[in-house]
């Protein structure tokens, strides 16, 4: 069944951050895309992370295009005033955006994208597949997890700080997750809190002398990625001190490397090293496996915590999606030409999948007004 006898000239897949941006670039080629959405409204997905999420980058570089958040929003905008900001700018642009239309799978011919969904079939021209990095949350597989007798939940269920309180935990992974989960346990009276690292992360401090630390970050994004290597580290270790001293594995200051190459956020304190500092949390080793009672770490230490948070981070659900077009490599990464979300199945672009030193918004602006630009000019043809 067709969902739509006409075939369209682009159709953009997701409606949050990156779609929009999505489709306010194509708006300003003079296209008018078709935007599907599984969820009812827009900002769903914002609303199911926890309430006192904050945004690691700062407003000015954190907004729609042409937008900004109204006076009095903070210096790092809540998950609230995000969703606002977000259903703000859907409202004043009234794109063609139709939820509860989940999209299955993506397919090509000669001609134009098969576009299958749970209600029909839709064709285009060229698709922006703009569904975000945090779509699938991944638990690893570990050893004996099943034996578990307390509750394994993922960072992205963390939900209400205070739900801890007076519980012991193990948060086990140190990237942007982890320390988002860290930054708010330390505000709280829980038990025993311990941090299992496998490596040491690269963090930044929210704010240095009371300095928003990430407004730098439009310079160094234009410096080399060794060089901002190094002017993290060096951060890092001015912000912090020696982090070794106090059980964190030593670094390797290559935070912006592997954002580059690994796609691996740097992670943002505030407010977990002063407590690490302070004994409140204690950085362990590697957990290897589980038992019933506990979890066994690298070094054969054994610990029991009621609640274990796998800040492990997320997979895209890209797969169906780019698998059929063989936009996927054997490591299930898109296969791409360039950093710029151009894939090698010409026509089909992906916005919003990678991070950025800058901000997601700004990452996906670039990435969706050279998608634009390039359909416009295929068109054209």
């Amino acid at each position: 069944m067709s969902l739509d006898p006409i075939v369209r000239d682009v159709v953009v897949i997701g409606s949050g951050l990156a779609g929009l941006t999505a489709a306010h670039a194509l708006r300003g080629q003079g296209i008018e895309p078709l935007v599907l959405e599984r969820e009812g409204e827009v900002g769903t997905s914002w609303n199911r992370r926890h309430p006192q999420l904050t945004l690691n980058t700062h407003r000015s570089v954190s907004s729609l295009p042409g937008s900004a958040y109204p006076a009095g929003t903070g210096a790092f905008p809540k998950r609230d005033a995000v969703i606002a900001h977000l259903q703000a700018f859907a409202d004043r642009h009234r794109f063609e955006i139709r939820h509860g239309v989940e999209v299955l799978s993506l397919a090509r011919t000669d001609g134009p994208f098969a576009i299958a969904t749970k209600a029909g079939t839709l064709h285009a021209r060229a698709v922006i597949v703009a569904t975000g990095r945090d779509a699938l949350p991944s638990i690893p597989p570990w050893k004996g997890i099943e034996t578990f007798g307390g509750r394994i939940v993922h960072a992205a269920e963390f939900g209400e700080a205070r739900a801890y309180a007076g519980r012991s935990v193990l948060v086990v992974g140190g990237g942007n997750s982890g320390f988002d989960v860290l930054n708010h346990l330390s505000r709280v009276e829980t038990g025993p809190v311990w941090l299992s690292l496998r490596r040491s992360p690269g963090l930044l401090p929210k704010r240095l002398g009371g300095f928003a630390v990430h407004r730098l970050s439009p310079l160094m994004a234009a410096l080399p990625t060794r060089l901002v290597d190094r002017l993290v580290g060096w951060t890092q270790r001015i912000a912090f001190g020696d982090l070794a001293r106090h059980g964190f594995p030593p670094g390797r200051h290559d935070a912006a490397t592997r954002l580059a190459e690994d796609h691996v956020a740097i992670a943002v304190d505030d407010g977990a090293v002063a407590a690490i500092k302070r004994g409140r949390i204690s950085v362990v080793p590697p957990v290897v496996a589980f038992e019933a009672a506990g979890v066994i770490l690298a070094d054969g230490t054994r610990l029991e915590p009621e609640i274990v948070i796998a800040a492990f981070g997320y997979a895209s659900a890209l797969a169906p999606l780019l698998g059929p077009l063989g936009a996927i490599d054997e490591a299930g990464r898109p296969r791409l030409r360039g950093r710029l979300g151009e894939t090698s199945v010409p026509g089909l672009w992906l916005v919003g999948m990678r991070p950025s030193l800058t901000s997601y918004f700004r990452q996906a602006r670039r990435e969706a007004e050279h998608a634009a630009r390039s359909i416009a000019r295929t068109m054209r043809v």
